[in-house]
């Protein structure tokens, strides 16, 4: 875990935010596929403690935006609101909105994939496989996102 932020929280872009394509800025594109690249390395790491130190220095370079906390009003499905957040306030979740789309979405990919290290760190009796599956979803996410920026990423992560 990183010293600034012992226990990180999961900042989620408001769904009507998130971006279906979104053309980048040269810079944003140099910083965010760093950052996926540095991802998907991560994600092939075995040393979690090797893999945590990866991903808190690619949040650091990644570095922080401006962002608004938003109570979204509909949760468009069967649970009320007090439901949702209910939930959001037990998994440190909170909803935002940002001029900083992109960085934002990277930046909670990268914070959700350091939660379940320092998870898997703490308690020692976490699924192998089911760890595993869950890298291979943040692989796709990755993936997907480099669709949604127009990225390419470096081959050798393939």
């Amino acid at each position: 875990m990183s010293e600034n932020n012992p226990n990180p929280q999961l900042e989620l872009l408001v769904p009507w935010d998130l971006p279906i394509e979104q053309k980048l800025n040269e810079t944003d594109q140099i910083k965010i596929g760093q950052a996926l690249n540095q991802l998907l390395a991560a994600l092939k790491q075995s040393c979690s403690q090797e893999a945590l130190k990866t991903i808190e220095q690619t949040l650091e370079r990644l570095g922080t935006v401006e962002m608004v906390p938003i109570e979204p009003i509909s949760t468009k499905t069967a649970l009320e609101n007090w439901e949702v957040k209910d939930f959001d306030h037990y998994f440190e979740i909170s909803h935002v909105q940002t001029q900083d789309n992109a960085i934002c979405v990277v930046r909670s990919i990268l914070v959700a994939y350091q939660t379940l290290l320092i998870l898997n760190s703490q308690y020692n009796g976490l699924d192998p496989a089911q760890i595993e599956l869950q890298k291979k979803g943040f692989v796709s996410y990755v993936y997907l996102l480099a669709r949604v920026f127009e990225l390419h990423l470096e081959e050798n992560n393939d």
